[in-house]
């Protein structure tokens, strides 16, 4: 279980932090995006990063449950999922409109892809006021990046569920914090499935099973930038760098997730084959924070680009050293229902679902299933 769940926990930060950084923090064009100030760069994280982060807190809330029935005593299995987030049409580009200092380009659309978008990002300007002509003028242009040009986002889970007696599953998710490089993850959570249909007359003898289940679950992971991926300032005489020594080795971003969810679920068996149906609420929320001081280059100011006393005099550009630029949110939340089906053979299982919500999920995995290791029932 150990060496599965690491194997797990690296395919999920691997994913994470690829997709959470390497668009904006691989390329110079952090620095440029940074120009803009923190409200803009905050909106085109935001719009570009978003859907991942709510298909990813989709992906936590699934793969729970396969079955309504509860272990007998000491029963247990052990279940891996891939849980396949399919995100919405409308999360699949961001408007550009309503940013202070950032706008299109002359022919360029009003409209980016995000992450699950498809095509290329347009072009857009930073704006900002000349140090010498005090007038608005486009001071840095790039290329938003591409979308990936699919919806899809797998997020893989594994668990222990045990029965406990009185018709009552516990089930844990489980990677210790581990460091893989110069990146860290660590992921908890917990489930309790109880069959509550036991406890209502006239419904406790009808030939299915009824149960009730909430479930937890956070991860958090973290990457540092070093070497060609931290974001140094730019040398040039035409720069002025109040701090010329400064060493930004404090640059990194923290991503987290939160995500519960409560179901009423209802399966038949039916010899090896058992449908189940579930409807209930889930809450998902997902956090990006790009830590550390990041030097970008921006306009002098015309006061101090023309005083002779000041030590920047006769420079149009300036470092600034932003602390904490970014910090982004995607929120999900509202009913969802799904229906799947499980299938076992002796002690294996073959599960599927299809669960409907905002962001909608396919899920499928394997699992090693010992439904009573005790001879009695509580």
């Amino acid at each position: 279980m150990t060496t599965l769940y690491k194997s797990i926990s690296k395919v999920v930060a691997a994913g994470i932090i690829v997709a959470a950084t390497a668009p904006a923090f691989a390329q110079g064009d952090a620095a440029v995006l940074l120009r803009a100030g923190q409200s803009d760069a905050n909106a085109l994280f935001n719009g570009y990063m978003g859907p991942l982060m709510k298909s990813f807190g989709a992906g936590l809330n699934s793969g729970w449950y396969q079955t309504a029935k509860p272990h007998g005593i000491g029963g247990f299995d052990i279940t891996v999922s891939a849980n396949l987030t399919f995100a919405p049409t409308a999360d699949q580009t961001f408007s550009l409109n309503g940013l202070q200092k950032v706008r299109p380009q002359a022919g360029q659309p009003s409209e980016a892809p995000s992450v699950f978008g498809s095509g290329k990002g347009p072009i857009i300007e930073v704006v900002d006021k000349s140090p010498f002509t005090n007038q608005d003028t486009a001071i840095a242009q790039f290329q938003l990046p591409e979308g990936i040009g699919t919806n899809l986002f797998a997020v893989p889970t594994a668990q222990l569920a045990v029965g406990v007696g009185f018709g009552t599953d516990i089930a844990i998710r489980f990677v210790p914090s581990l460091s893989l490089g110069d990146a860290g993850i660590g992921l908890f959570g917990f489930a309790v499935k109880h069959d509550f249909k036991q406890w209502i007359p006239g419904l406790k003898n009808l030939p299915f099973d009824m149960s009730a289940m909430f479930g937890y679950t956070t991860m958090s992971s973290d990457v540092r930038f070093s070497g060609n991926n931290a974001l140094q300032p730019v040398s040039d005489t035409n720069i002025y760098n109040p701090n010329p020594g400064k060493n930004y080795n404090n640059q990194k971003a923290e991503f987290k997730s939160t995500a519960w969810t409560t179901n009423v679920i209802i399966s038949k068996k039916l010899g090896p084959f058992t449908p189940y149906v579930g409807l209930g609420y889930q809450n998902a929320s997902t956090d990006l924070k790009i830590l550390g001081d990041y030097p970008v280059t921006v306009p002098n100011s015309v006061a101090a680009a023309t005083n002779p006393l000041d030590p920047s005099f006769g420079k149009p550009a300036r470092i600034e050293e932003l602390k904490d630029p970014v910090t982004i949110s995607g929120d999900i939340s509202g009913f969802r229902a799904n229906a799947g089906f499980r299938l076992k053979l002796a002690v294996l299982t073959f599960h599927a679902d299809y669960t409907f919500g905002e962001y909608r999920v396919l899920s499928a995995g394997i699992g090693l299933n010992l439904q009573s290791i005790a001879p009695f029932k509580l």
